[in-house]
């Protein structure tokens, strides 16, 4: 019997698949556990009706993501630290410090990629990935207090 995956099933099909499966193993396990529908010439034009709507949703975010990248380029986010009389500093700026600060400025899937703490003054240039493969460089001026 030919099915078409529903949810993603390890070992036999991804999410929309169509594929052929015993009659038995259709009628008793993928079909009553919303796993998979038989493959009906119906559901079939249905699938692939809601395969393009999901590319263009797809292709859409991913237009908003390289928008926003464009917008994150431009900006500059100031951090202040503590710095003491001889120029030494106290304290640091992770990763988290940055994203939530991203967040509070509407970019909110941003994951800033920073491999260690900032634990001195300065410019920095900083890789964030949006998702969807989507990267852009976010720059950071960090000042003592």
């Amino acid at each position: 019997m030919k099915v078409i995956f529903i949810k993603d099933q390890k070992g036999l099909g991804k999410k929309f698949e169509v594929k052929n499966v015993s009659d038995g193993y259709a009628r008793n396990f993928l079909i009553p556990r919303n796993i998979a529908i038989q493959a009906t010439t119906e559901e079939i034009n249905k699938l692939e009706k809601k395969i393009k709507e999901e590319e263009i949703k797809h292709e859409k975010l991913i237009a908003d993501l390289k928008n926003e990248a464009e917008q994150l380029e431009k900006l500059t986010f100031n951090f202040k630290l503590k710095v003491g009389e001889k120029g030494e500093v106290f304290g640091a700026i992770h990763a988290k410090d940055i994203e939530k600060k991203l967040e509070e400025a509407g970019f909110h899937n941003a994951n800033v990629e920073l491999e260690k703490q900032i634990k001195s003054t300065g410019e920095f240039l900083l890789p964030v990935d949006l998702g969807e493969k989507v990267k852009t460089k976010l720059k950071i001026t960090i000042k003592g207090d």
